[in-house]
């Protein structure tokens, strides 16, 4: 689900800083942090001019037809019967008699494999690397909160991988964030929202490093971390994000804190085991006005059986680190990618 809250404009700075840290050819204003919808906006077939309607204006004219009181009924002329190729639209059935050259038509279809070409681009960005693991982060100031008690031991590297991935690639983009890890006590990497700069980011990221394994969470902790995060009321939205499952029992106590929160909680699952979790986590961050998203590890131990996965992923070892993985069960509907699941 693809909520819209609001974020400022990125600055020249910060765009440059967008520019040098890719690792791609495309170009950084069409791949920049923004939702599916605003980049479907500024880079999308209407605003090039090359939907149906719009390409059908420019190649040819309508066929008319007008109400004819005396007959009651509406009538099309016949003047350009057999004259023009013709062709309807599907949508209101409209027919538009074509007048163009073939040269004017084969530019059409050049512009439109570069559209597609566009569109194959910002898919393959959104469902790579900490967009594929995190979903998209759209605003200025944000703080992430940990909720790893449901982490298997072997997975803490796996997890310290991907949110210094997201770190690096995208938190470094915005204005201000912060951390913090529920436990016994909420851990806070800051005690608010910091500037996003290199070196606040490197600070983070061997702060995140330095995390250590715990055994399960109770439902106290879970709670007192979140009421941290809504302390700092300058943040503009919250992350929770959590690996495995969340126990039944402590459901209604996290959805009641959540609304409370001053601001949006979006969600991230991370190797969910059961589409319980990944159900609750994508209601939660609906009724808290939040984006959901879901990454399952691509490895048998993650929860899902490899008979789940479709004809042609692979199955990777147990030891493999790397993060590679879809979305888990119960999550094929992402508006994001056009992934969260926006």
């Amino acid at each position: 689900m693809e909520i819209s809250s609001s974020s400022s404009t990125i600055s020249e700075q910060q765009l440059r800083r967008q520019e040098g840290q890719s690792n791609t050819n495309t170009d950084v204003a069409k791949q920049s942090l923004i939702s599916s919808k605003e980049w479907l906006r500024l880079h999308g077939l209407k605003s090039n001019k090359l939907n149906l309607k719009q390409i059908l204006s420019q190649i040819g004219f309508p066929h008319c037809e007008a109400y004819v009181a005396s007959l009651g009924r509406f009538v099309a002329s016949r003047y350009a019967d057999g004259l023009f190729p013709r062709v309807y639209r599907a949508e209101d059935g409209t027919a538009y008699n074509l007048t163009a050259k073939s040269e004017l038509i084969c530019q059409f279809v050049e512009h439109l494999k570069q559209a597609v070409e566009s569109y194959e681009q910002r898919i393959n960005w959104l469902t790579s690397r900490s967009r594929q693991v995190f979903g998209v982060i759209l605003e200025q100031c944000i703080t992430i909160v940990l909720d790893w008690g449901a982490m298997r031991e072997e997975e803490l590297s796996l997890c310290q991988d991907a949110l210094t991935m997201v770190l690096e690639e995208q938190v470094a983009l915005i204005a201000k964030f912060n951390i913090i890890r529920a436990s016994r006590e909420p851990v806070k990497w800051q005690e608010n929202a910091a500037p996003a700069m290199e070196q606040s980011i490197a600070a983070a990221i061997s702060w995140v490093k330095k995390l250590t394994f715990e055994q399960a969470l109770s439902q106290a902790s879970r709670l007192d971390a979140l009421q941290e995060a809504g302390r700092d009321r300058t943040i503009e939205s919250m992350y929770y994000f959590v690996v495995g499952d969340i126990p039944e029992e402590s459901k209604q106590l996290l959805l009641q804190r959540v609304l409370e929160m001053p601001c949006p909680v979006c969600t991230v699952s991370f190797n969910a085991r059961g589409e319980g979790t990944v159900a609750f986590l994508k209601d939660l961050s609906a009724e808290a006005h939040g984006r959901f998203h879901a990454f399952a590890e691509r490895t048998e131990y993650a929860g899902f059986p490899a008979s789940s996965l479709k004809d042609g992923d692979s199955v990777m070892s147990r030891n493999s680190r790397k993060l590679k993985g879809k979305p888990p069960p119960g999550t094929w509907h992402r508006k994001e990618t056009v992934c969260v699941v926006p």
